[in-house]
């Protein structure tokens, strides 16, 4: 082969590949650190966002049913007018007719408080769909709240007058174990939020009543928008707080913190037509761990229930006051 040929061909040493592999290194161990860095950003915005979504949420869903807490239904010329052509029953011309206002019983509920139908009650530091509490002041979680309207169903012939109890309320969901930068292991109790939702029964027995019942089957009872079993809306809740307070903004609550429910005192049963809002506090917690770093972090309640927690969770809370617009004025 020709030399002079041999002298034009162009190469690469072996320093030269050496130090090429050194910078293409050096520039993928500096992408590979940016794309983690802006990674874990995503990942720790992501799940923030997450927590405060679920927040809202429920949130809404809280605030459109307080909203409703002692609505009561006024049935107008149409509904009337449909019952009255009624000519399945027997009665005299023109037929059954439908009364303005809701025939259904009323149950203070304070002697049976599983058939309360107060607008709105409120118990703190409960867990579990019944009225007993749990701990005092400084319990973590959660408050019950029951929630009681009527509405009206103009193709339920048996029954058109239609209320509804919604109960939302925490319990307990399982534990969470996680090693502790010293290596001990630590557990973590996690709730959820449960809702409830009953309809009261009330029925004629069969179309050719001619009045509606003062008293039938009188019991909190199943339909179709109903849920027969609480259903769990939302996890990793770490508190509930829900505070009653009157038109001028004072909280309604007695000298022990407790507030009006139909199975306490005197006093605090006639609170309950008092309420002309709600206070509302959610916070909820990471699934996973979210800070590099143990750190004790406080979450901080409403009414001086501050939580200290020395974890690597994240928490977050939103805090709404929801009117009660349908409360006062005419009883329900």
């Amino acid at each position: 082969m020709n030399k002079k040929y041999l002298k034009n061909i162009i190469g690469l040493t072996l320093v030269e590949v050496l130090i090429g592999i050194v910078i293409t290194t050096i520039m993928m161990a500096a992408m590979y650190t940016s794309y983690n860095a802006v990674n874990q950003s995503y990942s720790k915005v992501s799940e923030k966002a997450k927590i405060s979504k679920a927040s809202r949420d429920l949130v809404s869903m809280l605030m459109r049913d307080i909203r409703m807490a002692g609505f009561r239904y006024y049935a107008g010329t149409h509904e009337i007018e449909k019952f009255a052509d009624d000519t399945t029953a027997s009665c005299t011309a023109p037929g059954m007719t439908l009364p303005k206002v809701s025939y259904l019983s009323f149950n203070d509920g304070f002697n049976i408080t599983e058939d309360s139908h107060n607008p709105v009650v409120i118990r703190k530091n409960t867990q579990g769909e019944g009225s007993t509490t749990t701990g005092g002041a400084g319990e973590i979680c959660c408050d019950q709240i029951q929630i009681v309207y009527e509405d009206f169903n103009q193709n339920d012939l048996l029954q058109p007058f239609k209320k509804y109890r919604i109960t939302y309320f925490a319990d307990q969901t399982g534990t969470d174990e996680f090693i502790r930068s010293d290596g001990t292991v630590s557990t973590i109790t996690r709730y959820g939020v449960y809702k409830k939702i009953e309809s009261w029964s009330q029925p004629r027995s069969n179309l050719t009543d001619c009045e509606f019942p003062i008293n039938s089957i009188l019991k909190w009872d199943t339909c179709p928008e109903c849920t027969t079993t609480p259903v769990l809306i939302r996890d990793h809740i770490e508190d509930m707080e829900f505070i009653p307070f009157d038109e001028n903004g004072i909280v309604i609550k007695n000298a022990s913190g407790q507030f009006p429910a139909p199975e306490l005192g005197s006093w605090l049963r006639n609170q309950l037509y008092d309420i002309r809002g709600v206070d509302v506090r959610l916070t909820f917690r990471s699934k996973d761990h979210f800070f590099k770093k143990w750190t004790t972090r406080i979450t901080t309640g409403l009414s001086g229930r501050d939580v200290s927690r020395d974890d690597r969770f994240l928490r977050d809370s939103v805090i709404v006051s929801v009117h009660t617009r349908n409360i006062g004025g005419e009883s329900f």
